[in-house]
Formats: C-alpha cells, sequence, structure tokens
C-alpha cells in the first residue's frame, strides 16, 4: 500500500502543471471582469501580471485595454508593455499609453480584486450551520 501513496507523490512532484503558476490571460478592451482565459506560466520563475493601458484614437476618442498574463519578470512585464505601445502606431492613427503595470506570484491572483470577508460573517454563517446541532443537544 506505501507503495502506491509514494508512486502517486512521485507522480504529482514530477508533474509539470502542478508546478507551474497559473495567471489569467487576456487583452480586454474596458471590462477587465470578463478576461476568464487560464494559462499555465513557464515552470521557471514566473510571475502573474496586470497591466492597464489608454488607447486614444486621432479623433480623441478613449477606451482602456487591460491585459493580463504571465512573465518571467514584473520588469520584463513593463518593458514588453511599454515595446507594444511604442510599436504599435506606425501610422500615427493612434496614441496606446502605459498607465500601470502590477505584479504577483500566487496562483490567478491577477483576476478582479476579492471582497474581504469579514469576521463578523464568518461567525454568523457557523452560528446558523452549527446553531440546530447545539440547540438540539441542549434540549
Amino acid at each position: 500500500m506505501k507503495g502506491i501513496h509514494l508512486l502517486l507523490l512521485a507522480v504529482l512532484l514530477c508533474s509539470q502543471q502542478a508546478l507551474s503558476l497559473r495567471c489569467y490571460s487576456c487583452a480586454d478592451v474596458e471590462n477587465i471582469n470578463k478576461c476568464l482565459l487560464i494559462v499555465s506560466c513557464a515552470p521557471t520563475p514566473s510571475v502573474c501580471y496586470k497591466g492597464s493601458m489608454t488607447l486614444t484614437t486621432a479623433t480623441g476618442e478613449t477606451a482602456t485595454v487591460n491585459p493580463k498574463g504571465c512573465a518571467p519578470s514584473c520588469q520584463e512585464a513593463s518593458q514588453v508593455m511599454q515595446l507594444i505601445a511604442n510599436l504599435s502606431n506606425p501610422t500615427g492613427a493612434f496614441n496606446l499609453q502605459v498607465r500601470d503595470v502590477a505584479c504577483c506570484e500566487k496562483d490567478l491572483c491577477n483576476g478582479v480584486a476579492q471582497v474581504a470577508r469579514s469576521l463578523w460573517a464568518l461567525a454568523g454563517g457557523l452560528l446558523l450551520s452549527l446553531g440546530p446541532a447545539l440547540l438540539w443537544a441542549l434540549l
């Protein structure tokens, strides 16, 4: 029986999927909440990044581009976004400007920020779930 456990442990430890960082990846315009594509980063040291770029057309219309993905480092993600902004407009029809780049090192950390959990909500949920059992034990 121990042999099966050791074999499963070895498979899990050698699995590339288990060791790689997972990030959201997309270049969504305007609505950052709809970015749901999940990619596995390279097994080398990597980070998830979330950026914000402003696209301004020659007529003055603006749009926000929110790229997300994997990068070897935060500095490289920032450099690539800046390079895209500099090289993407050879005709001068629009202007693309990098506003912000944020990086993190946990699975799916470049998604939309989660709502903070309340201690009171946790206590209330625990009381509601255990309340009937406690009441039954007292009777």
